[in-house]
């Protein structure tokens, strides 16, 4: 996922101490640190600290991604992966890794449909969020209609009836990307989505909601990018992270086993397309697209998965080693990396607190790394 939030963050940064650094990794990098930048430095010989935050106790099962609400402090929320048949579901943290630590779970009234095999989840500052769907046809019965979802953060709408005529408590939905594996906000209600179907990222742009429940897409914008093509790692999510200060949307390329970024805004609208699925405001295809395959497929990378970026440091999970590595943005080099010693490691986010929070589909826990 790039996931730079507007957290508001307030950094503390320790030392982190890496289990493995490549060969080639300049010496400087060792010295050379910003202070809002959490990362791995120092001795080979420690390790940092895996601190459990939560597990299938709080209803944690298959997690597949998490984000910080930015609106409320340290609030933290799990997107559970659940059935096709029956959807997906919520795991929402307040007062996280306090002895005051509670759990919400919910789940939506038609999450067989707005929630089906959730991929992934991401904020935005209005403390709305989104989800992408891992699945085919969300109605499931033949066809492709599914797509991102937008949600309400506020708790009184979100996972309750939202009234007579009413279809759940999603607040909109867009269906023309099925087999959905990671999602990342932009600004206002935009996102971006990993296509994996289509093998391309798009940005979805929801415009006006259509309030709880409701069903108007009339107003949606969707901007298809061919130029940078993807593949689907059918089972591992992909996920984005954007980073608003250089306008780099980073991309895990799941199926080619590679790190890719893009350049937001730099491609222009080439082709009118057909619409699919439902009535939008615009559907396009982009061309002239900045990209660039950040880190290439090589035997240390297995099966990224997750991704976040804070200032010039991007952090990718993966899945099949359980190492979460760390990269310069700049000169795409390799800085550390950390071995968890568990395979499973889908996504990752950095906290208001400036630590790293990851989940494990495998073991169903939520992990905190603390500095030794």
């Amino acid at each position: 996922m790039i996931r730079l939030r507007k957290v508001y963050l307030i950094i503390a940064i320790l030392p982190f101490l890496i289990t493995a650094c490549k060969k080639d990794k300049p010496e400087e990098l060792d010295v050379v640190l910003s202070p809002s930048v959490p990362e791995f430095f120092g001795s080979t010989k420690s390790n940092p600290n895996f601190e459990l935050i939560s597990d299938a106790q709080s209803k944690i099962k298959e997690p597949q991604d998490l984000d910080f609400n930015p609106t409320r402090p340290n609030e933290l929320w799990i997107i559970n992966k659940g059935l096709e048949s029956t959807g997906g579901s919520t795991v929402m943290l307040t007062d996280v890794g306090s002895p005051n630590q509670k759990y919400d779970y919910r789940q939506d009234g038609n999450a067989w449909h707005f929630m089906s095999l959730p991929s992934a989840i991401s904020f935005r500052h209005t403390g709305n969020w989104a989800t992408s769907a891992n699945v085919l046809a969300a109605n499931h019965q033949g066809g492709t209609f599914t797509g991102p979802t937008l949600w309400s953060g506020d708790l009184s709408i979100y996972a309750r009836y939202a009234g007579p005529g009413t279809n759940g408590s999603h607040l909109d939905m867009l269906h023309g990307s099925p087999y959905s594996m990671g999602i990342e906000s932009e600004m206002d209600n935009v996102y971006w989505v990993f296509d994996g179907y289509h093998n391309h990222i798009v940005r979805y742009d929801f415009a006006v909601d259509h309030g709880p429940g409701n069903h108007n897409h009339d107003d949606g914008k969707i901007l298809r990018y061919p130029e940078m093509p993807v593949i689907r790692e059918p089972n591992i999510p992909s996920h984005l992270a954007f980073d608003e200060n250089q306008q780099w949307l980073y991309v895990v390329d799941g199926g080619n086993k590679r790190i890719l970024r893009m350049l937001a805004h730099s491609a222009y609208q080439s082709k009118s397309l057909p619409i699919i699925n439902e009535q939008l405001a615009d559907h396009w295809e982009m061309a002239g697209l900045v990209w660039e395959v950040f880190v290439p497929a090589n035997p240390e990378l297995i099966n990224p998965a997750g991704i976040a970026v804070k200032g010039n440091r991007v952090f990718v999970s993966d899945y099949n080693s359980g190492d979460i590595i760390c990269f310069d943005s700049d000169s795409k080099v390799e800085i550390a990396r950390i071995n968890t010693g568990e395979k499973g490691i889908l996504g990752l986010t950095i906290g208001p607190d400036g630590k790293i929070y990851f989940v494990n589909a495998l073991s169903n826990k939520v992990i905190r790394i603390d500095p030794n």
